[in-house]
């Protein structure tokens, strides 16, 4: 990645911000987890339906993960076919559900793939890519800056009353502690927008005050030279 000081402005220019091969030089392709781990992990505690599972996606793993509805399907297909998996129909009356359990051969694999080291955290926030192309409209980055904020306020105190609830449960502490730190994360963000906000509003300001100090200046030398000339 070659970024140079002068492209941020719209222009171009020889001087690098960043060093051609900077630790910030980014994987062409952002890395993803594949949702067939987290599909074990549901089906290591209890088998499933495709409806059960895509509920499970809305328990406090989506807060870190987010997945299609149409990714499921063909992901339990790919388990089934590997014989990760294996589907049975049961009936119900007159409708008949699909229900998923894992193999001995899939929790060996999901074994496998726990201890294998995590991917590297790659973020996706529109967000922050709106605020860095605001830089010539500063009030619009503002705004993505204020609501960003109160957002991740509002996550914040949804994320506490789940820790505490699960306190009260006595839920597994590593999933609450996965919570926690989530929360951690996620009210520093809202810290952080409203302190860097501030400094923004205020830089805003000077900068303001200093081209109206300008073009006074500038108003002035103008009446004195018209002064003269008469």
């Amino acid at each position: 990645m070659s970024v140079s000081v002068a492209s941020l402005n719209g222009h171009r220019s020889g001087a690098q911000l960043f060093p051609a091969k900077s630790v910030l030089e980014f994987e062409k392709a952002p890395p993803r987890m594949d949702v067939k781990f987290p599909i074990l992990g549901f089906l290591m505690e209890a088998e499933a339906t495709g409806y059960d599972l895509k509920q499970r996606f809305q328990d406090p793993v989506g807060f870190f993960y987010r997945v299609s509805d149409g990714s499921i399907y063909p992901a339990l297909k790919k388990l089934s076919r590997d014989g990760l998996v294996k589907l049975r129909t049961e009936r119900r009356g007159r409708r008949a559900r699909k229900v998923y359990a894992i193999t001995p051969r899939g929790r060996a694999h999901f074994r496998r793939m726990l201890r294998e080291p995590a991917q590297p955290l790659f973020v996706f926030d529109e967000s922050q890519v709106k605020i860095y192309f605001a830089d010539r409209e500063p009030e619009i980055a503002l705004e993505h800056m204020e609501r960003s904020r109160r957002d991740d306020e509002a996550r914040t105190a949804i994320l506490a009353a789940m820790v505490a609830e699960m306190r009260r449960a006595g839920a597994s502490p590593v999933r609450r502690i996965v919570l926690e730190l989530g929360c951690e994360i996620v009210s520093a963000k809202a810290r952080a927008l409203a302190r860097l906000g501030g400094q923004l509003r205020r830089e805003i300001q000077v900068k303001r005050r200093g081209t109206s100090r300008l073009k006074q200046s500038r108003v002035a030398a103008a009446g004195i030279g018209g002064s003269a000339r008469g």
